[in-house]
């Protein structure tokens, strides 16, 4: 956590607050407030923080609206590029008004696929075995340090898939909605995985993962 996540957490959820005072809220610094309305907000301030603090321009404010049915509305914002990636449930996925459409890649090996990894350095090295695995099926890996724009890239074709072990609503319901709306598939595997991908790789890629992960028992 930084100083900047505090602030720029405190101004989304003012902003929210002040004009949906009856839905619950939750993010990821910590604020929350429990509504009657059956809508809830999923809000990550800064994700990408190390990126941020390092100066290197890849993070990304992360929001999404949510009812029981899963996201209704999601917005990736991206100040370090002036991009706004929104999507609507039924509606589609946009990027400044253009239309976003998954990749259409279907085989592994020329497939560019993101990644990411936990702070807790057991778990890293667990995560990075199941990489080094991957990587030479794939045509290469990417590890940028945000979640929510990496599931954006993917929306936008920029990625062909996208995969990490996530236990934080926030860092993934707006990209989640965003690939999904780009005609995109997202699953959540038995290993706490979120994969995201383009609709011909997905199921290839999947059994890749599941592989990967069988080696070590």
């Amino acid at each position: 956590m930084s100083e900047a996540d505090e602030q720029a957490e405190q101004a989304v959820v003012a902003f929210i607050r002040q004009r949906r005072p009856h839905d619950t809220l939750i993010a990821e610094e910590g604020s929350a407030h429990e509504g009657q309305s059956g809508i809830r907000w999923l809000v990550d301030p800064l994700d990408g923080t190390i990126n941020y603090l390092y100066g290197q321009p890849h993070w990304c404010v992360s929001i999404a609206c949510a009812d029981a049915d899963g996201a209704i509305a999601g917005a990736v914002y991206d100040p370090s590029r002036d991009e706004l990636f929104t999507a609507v449930r039924g509606g589609g996925a946009r990027l400044a008004g253009r239309p976003l459409a998954a990749s259409t890649v279907g085989d592994p090996a020329i497939a560019l696929v993101a990644t990411g990894f936990s702070y807790d350095a057991a778990e890293r090295a667990a995560q990075a075995a199941v990489v080094a695995r991957l990587a030479g099926k794939v045509r290469d890996i990417r590890r940028a340090g945000s979640a929510a724009l990496d599931l954006a890239w993917v929306a936008a074709g920029r990625l062909d898939a996208y995969f990490e072990v996530s236990r934080s609503p926030w860092d993934s319901a707006a990209g989640e909605l965003l690939v999904r709306e780009a005609g995109g598939v997202v699953t959540w595997t038995e290993h706490t995985e979120i994969v995201a991908s383009g609709r011909p790789l997905h199921p290839a890629l999947i059994a890749l993962l599941r592989a990967s992960h069988e080696i070590d028992g």
